[in-house]
């Protein structure tokens, strides 16, 4: 139950922030956090994605890809919290 909830709670919170926030720089506290959760994020995603694989999970194939996404959510976060957006040479 949690996992699930975890699925759809943590994307949606980063979609809301990153819609929120699309007009300021946040403080350094977030702008430090945020890095902290993007560089470690990679590792918990490989990781979880790994387990999944090994246990023949049968949602292993949706979960592989939310925790992608929330990769690249988390990435996209990241960028924009610490002014470096890379797409479109914003």
């Amino acid at each position: 139950m949690l996992k699930k909830t975890l699925e759809w709670t943590i994307p949606l919170a980063l979609a809301g922030i990153m819609t929120g926030c699309a007009t300021y720089r946040p403080p350094a506290q977030i702008q430090s956090a945020v890095a902290t959760v993007n560089r470690h994020t990679p590792e918990y995603v490989t990781e979880a994605n790994k387990a999944l694989r090994e246990v023949g999970h049968p949602d292993a194939e949706r979960l592989t890809g939310v925790g992608l996404r929330l990769q690249t959510a988390v990435d996209a976060l990241d960028q924009w919290a610490n002014g470096s957006n890379r797409e479109a040479g914003q």
